[in-house]
């Protein structure tokens, strides 16, 4: 079945998400930041050049654009998984212009964006210092807007994980909205030079190797 004939079908379902791209399965091999993000939006890029050449292209681009879920790898490095969260945004919603959506159409379908915590964060040795590498990747993730967070089993790397390791994973994004409020400033990283200039920094690393 073709990602055109699947938005199609789904129109009359606008929470479905009707296509995926996900990108930890590099980050766990070594990609970097710029790599990780290129090969997303690279992979937007086909899946758009796909859709684009039937009857209802640009109608349908509008639509893979409101109905795309991007899956996106965290990390213990807060600042670079803030900037890396805020980027993907800038670099889709360039991809998105190129394709002839103005700002009114790419604001009527804002990213789909989760945030998944890497398999590569974890360690084997001392599985407890996990839950602190899962609560820092979390924050990151909320601060920088992702919509949905998958933090890992602290317990995850040693096999099948355990019921108090889920149960920990899940009550971290709890422990964080309802008792930090991190859900009720909207962009707190907005207007920090430093965080700015990395996410501008690692946009034109990932927008270049993205051209290659």
């Amino acid at each position: 079945t073709s990602l055109a004939s699947i938005l199609t079908e789904t129109q009359g379902y606008p929470q479905v998400n009707a296509n995926s791209i996900d990108t930890t399965q590099y980050v766990d091999a070594g990609a970097s930041d710029a790599d990780e993000l290129a090969m997303a939006i690279a992979t937007f890029a086909e899946y758009l050049r796909a859709i684009a050449h039937g009857p209802e292209g640009t109608h349908l681009i509008r639509e893979a654009a409101a109905r795309t879920e991007w899956t996106i790898g965290v990390s213990v490095d807060q600042f670079a998984t803030i900037s890396k969260l805020r980027t993907i945004r800038v670099l889709r919603n360039r991809v998105l212009e190129v394709c002839g959506l103005d700002a009114a159409e790419r604001a009527a379908a804002p990213i789909r964006l989760h945030a998944r915590m890497t398999d590569r964060d974890l360690t084997v040795v001392d599985p407890w210092v996990n839950l602190l590498r899962g609560t820092v990747a979390c924050f990151a993730a909320g601060v920088a807007g992702a919509d949905t967070v998958t933090i890992q089993p602290y317990d995850a790397r040693l096999g099948l994980p355990s019921d108090l390791a889920r149960r920990m994973a899940r009550n971290t994004q709890r422990v964080l909205i309802e008792e930090s409020r991190l859900a009720e400033v909207q962009d707190p990283a907005g207007g920090s030079w430093y965080v700015e200039d990395r996410s501008a920094r690692l946009a034109e690393a990932a927008w270049a190797r993205f051209q290659e």
